[in-house]
């Protein structure tokens, strides 16, 4: 039982950012977006067709935001849990807060390089909630 239950901690639990899937395509990543979902406090969320592109610099620890902004990536981690469909997702969270999740489009790495996910942005104003869907790509 003992055993049983390490194996199963060790199965859900995040690995090594060393063992980041990404970097076997590159450190340098273009993410864009075309469209945010905005919650506000008194009033529903809504989707809005907004554009941009924020840029992942993993050699120097730092992300780069549509404004033209550089956040520095607090953590970044790849999480793998067992009898899951999605192959591994690479979580990398900002000093802002926000959060990104990412998972490859392609697990097997055969027919694409892309990786695809969110950005959920939390904010403190009328707009409690900001989240971009995103498609992430290798510079090159």
């Amino acid at each position: 039982m003992k055993y049983l239950l390490i194996s199963t901690l060790l199965a859900a639990s995040p690995s090594w950012a060393a063992d980041n899937p990404m970097w076997r395509s590159g450190f340098a990543w273009s993410c864009t977006f075309s469209s945010v979902l905005r919650c506000e406090r008194a009033v529903d969320c809504a989707a809005a067709a907004e554009e941009g592109s924020i840029r992942l610099d993993y050699r120097e620890n730092r992300l780069t935001d549509p404004h033209g902004i550089v956040h520095p990536i607090k953590r970044h981690y790849v999480q793998t849990v067992a009898g899951s469909p999605i192959g591994s997702e690479v979580k990398i969270e900002l000093d802002t807060n926000e959060v990104i999740w990412l998972s490859a489009a392609d697990g097997a790495g055969v027919f694409s390089d892309n990786w695809i996910g969110a950005m959920l942005s939390p904010k403190a104003g009328v707009v409690v909630q900001e989240f971009r869907p995103l498609i992430c790509v290798p510079m090159k």
